[in-house]
């Protein structure tokens, strides 16, 4: 595994925007300063500041900061063992974290980088070991900023009601923005504290109950057409649907169904 590329405190003007609509070949770690528009899962959010995330390859990304200058750590890593090595320091790709006191971000980066560039003795060794140390902090601090959060008991019973109520009507159009506004907060304040409640982000909840409940349609009515399948699962885009449901199912649909038939 190597990192191809690194910057540490890197600099850009206010209105950045930077698009990669087919993603890299290559894993990008990234970390803002300030708070920024970013794309993930499918949705735009505005992030709070210090947001961290590590974007999987080919995962189309998006981020832009429209209203002030934008500052952040970043680098590009890849090879056959970087999945794994992402996974054992218990972080996952194309997740936003939050990590508590994370100033020590910028300068393990800014180490990394200064061996990248100085390029001496045992350099590549001494990078990946650091990066190692970098993922298992932010696993560490993200740990601690859940365990600092007071949700009282109302804030837990909303959250609960609305995710009741998008399970009972997967069909809609449910994006994080629709979300929040159901108990009044903004999409960043509603993604974090929905992580924290769930254990996991709005939209890998809600793709896993589709799934779920297309599994269903298509164990208990195998003549369903995989339109009309998709339509009850949210999916207005049937080929959209059928990659979805074979990326988290392993199987396209119509396998799906006829595996089911006669049971």
């Amino acid at each position: 595994m190597e990192i191809s590329r690194i910057r540490h405190a890197w600099p850009e003007k206010k209105g950045f925007n930077l698009y990669r609509r087919n993603g890299m070949d290559e894993y990008t770690f990234l970390h803002f300063w300030k708070p920024v528009y970013m794309l993930v899962d499918g949705e735009t959010i505005l992030t709070e500041p210090n947001a961290v995330i590590i974007i999987g390859k080919h995962v189309p990304h998006h981020f832009y900061s429209p209203d002030t200058d934008l500052v952040h750590d970043w680098f590009h890593f890849d090879g056959e063992d970087a999945f794994d090595f992402i996974a054992a320091s218990g972080l996952k790709t194309d997740t936003v974290y939050y990590p508590k006191n994370c100033g020590f971000i910028t300068d393990i980066v800014k180490t990394m980088e200064g061996e990248l560039f100085g390029a001496e003795k045992h350099s590549e060794e001494i990078m990946l070991s650091y990066m190692a140390i970098l993922f298992r902090l932010i696993d560490r601090h993200e740990d601690e900023t859940e365990n600092d959060f007071n949700i009282d008991y109302q804030t837990q019973v909303d959250f609960k009601m609305l995710r009741n109520r998008i399970f009972s009507n997967l069909d809609k159009n449910w994006t994080i923005r629709h979300m929040a506004e159901q108990i009044n907060l903004s999409e960043s304040r509603f993604y974090v504290l929905y992580k924290a409640i769930f254990k996991t982000t709005p939209n890998q909840d809600l793709i896993i109950a589709r799934m779920d409940y297309a599994k269903r349609l298509l164990s208990q009515n195998n003549t369903m057409p995989i339109f009309d399948v998709a339509l009850k699962c949210g999916y207005s885009n049937e080929f959209h649907f059928i990659r979805q449901f074979k990326k988290h199912v392993g199987i396209t649909p119509k396998k799906y169904a006829l595996l089911h038939r006669g049971l």
